[in-house]
């Protein structure tokens, strides 16, 4: 409705400067019957009209325009052409650690890296010294892991100024560093040929386990944005929990203050089980909804098997802690019912050839093949780039739309500030590629996005309803495709033999706790 109210607004704009046109025309006829010259009168008729030509075009266009992006969004929002659309399978390609502005802050076209800029390292007084670290080039695919947690997402943020990064970072210069396509050609070649989304934006001002939480639940579980500090509520918990303990000895304690995560039962841990299993997920809605079309969506997690009443076991381990399988964490993900649909990461490839491939799924890799530093982010780039080209090979491709994207900033500088739509986020901008036969080739979508929108897309295309009030309200990724036009053809890259074997050796590794 309130798209059509905006058609309407814009209609009634025109029509007010008819009518100053109109009385512009009678004030022309006027003032050339008075003075009996009959050329000024056509002269001034014929300018009146031809503008009012043009303004009629104008609001012609304009109708057209508006209209059709309404019915836009009255589809994406009410699924009324969903039942013939073309995409039957969407894959979540979810990576590691990376801001827009490493990735594509140089891309010609993307609201990249503005010039001029230099990141103070004191914030607070930036002209005491007047030290400050500019924007970099680096060719260098590993480099060390960087602070990238709630404490240093806030800092850097730095209420919208964001300019905290360098003191967020402890001075780290890394933080400042971008990649273009001779690092990364694969990824550029990708937006080139398939849409960037360059205001994608991550869920929280956090780490990767709240943010997968959010891109399968449309929420999280309130510990997890603080989850694995090392200061605040953990080490806090922690700290109460071996000070009542007259069993630990002073240099224990000292050590499990200085690793909260080995204390596997602190109140926190507990707390986030807790709301783990309290939260829930779009897969939940699959396989507990009463809607007999819902209920058969088929769905996997390509990741690592989940054995079936190994909970207890998992939380001892503290594999239920897993930053990137926050499914991992509810109960419910180790009965019968669920345990059978999380699977080896590769076996993608085999349900690719054999007709099992899922309408739902998300692929996660393991931790050398990830791109979270200190990985090397070629073998990461090269793990993305041989499962994108064995869906493309496969019979699903004409019926597939994949969002590769990652999980965090991973302590990245990125200069646009995340809208902060409740206490938690929006996170930093998330370099984003949409890859499907039916998006805008070549195409820079400049929508705002969130994880959320990847759920939304979900529940859209399958007729779900949404989970929490933040993918009722984001953004459909519906901008970044065009069902009308011709289907575009697969890019695909292939590896060299080396490259494979450089990429092998992981691809079957379990996921461990960061």
């Amino acid at each position: 409705m309130k798209y059509l109210i905006k058609v309407l607004l814009k209609v009634r704009g025109y029509m007010g400067m008819i009518r100053i046109l109109n009385k512009g025309f009678l004030y022309f006829v006027k003032q050339g019957k008075n003075k009996k010259n009959i050329n000024e009168i056509f002269s001034n008729v014929s300018m009146i009209l031809s503008v009012l030509l043009a303004v009629f075009l104008l609001i012609s266009n304009t109708i057209t325009g508006l209209t059709t992006y309404a019915q836009q969004i009255i589809n994406a929002n009410t699924g009324s052409d969903k039942n013939n659309n073309p995409i039957k399978h969407i894959v979540v390609i979810m990576q590691e650690n990376h801001s827009f502005d490493n990735y594509f802050g140089v891309y010609p076209g993307a609201n990249g890296i503005p010039k001029n800029v230099c990141m103070p390292v004191d914030p607070d007084h930036p002209s005491n010294n007047g030290h400050c670290v500019k924007p970099f080039l680096s060719t260098n695919p590993t480099s060390e892991d960087i602070p990238h947690g709630y404490q240093s997402s806030v800092v850097a943020y730095n209420n919208a100024k964001m300019n905290g990064f360098m003191l967020a970072e402890n001075e780290d210069p890394k933080t400042m560093s971008y990649y273009d396509n001779k690092t990364i050609p694969y990824y550029w070649n990708l937006a080139k040929h398939y849409v960037l989304a360059d205001n994608f934006y991550s869920s929280v001002l956090s780490y990767s386990l709240p943010n997968h939480w959010y891109a399968v639940a449309g929420q999280a579980p309130a510990t997890s944005i603080f989850y694995g500090m090392n200061t605040g509520p953990r080490v806090k918990a922690a700290g109460n929990y071996i000070n009542h303990n007259n069993n630990i000895t002073q240099l224990e304690k000292g050590r499990l203050l200085q690793r909260p995560k080995s204390i596997q039962k602190s109140l926190v841990d507990e707390e986030y089980l807790r709301e783990s299993n309290m939260t829930n997920t779009i897969v939940d809605f699959f396989m507990n909804n009463n809607n007999s079309n819902t209920n058969n969506i088929t769905w996997k997690y390509y990741d690592h098997p989940i054995h079936i009443g190994g909970y207890e076991k998992a939380v001892n381990s503290g594999m239920a802690f897993e930053y990137w399988n926050p499914f991992s964490a509810k109960g419910s993900t180790y009965t019968r019912s669920y345990a059978p649909h999380f699977v080896n990461r590769t076996q993608i490839f085999s349900d690719l050839k054999t007709g099992t491939f899922p309408q739902v799924s998300w692929v996660i890799p393991s931790a050398p093949i990830s791109e979270h530093p200190p990985a090397n982010i070629i073998l990461g780039m090269n793990w993305v780039k041989y499962v994108i080209n064995a869906i493309m090979k496969s019979q699903y491709w004409n019926s597939t739309a994949i969002i590769l994207t990652w999980d965090d900033y991973g302590g990245f500088y990125d200069h646009v500030p995340p809208p902060q739509i409740d206490k938690y986020g929006l996170g930093f901008r998330m370099p984003t590629v949409i890859i499907s036969p039916y998006v805008k080739p070549g195409y820079i979508d400049h929508t705002q996005y969130q994880f959320e929108s990847i759920l939304k897309f979900i529940e859209w295309r399958f007729g779900i309803s949404a989970l929490t009030g933040r993918d009722m309200r984001a953004n459909n990724i519906l901008n970044a495709f065009n069902f009308n036009e011709k289907p575009n053809p697969p890019y695909m890259v292939p590896l060299t033999a080396a490259e494979l074997n450089a990429i092998r050796p992981y691809m079957n590794l379990p996921k461990t706790v960061d």
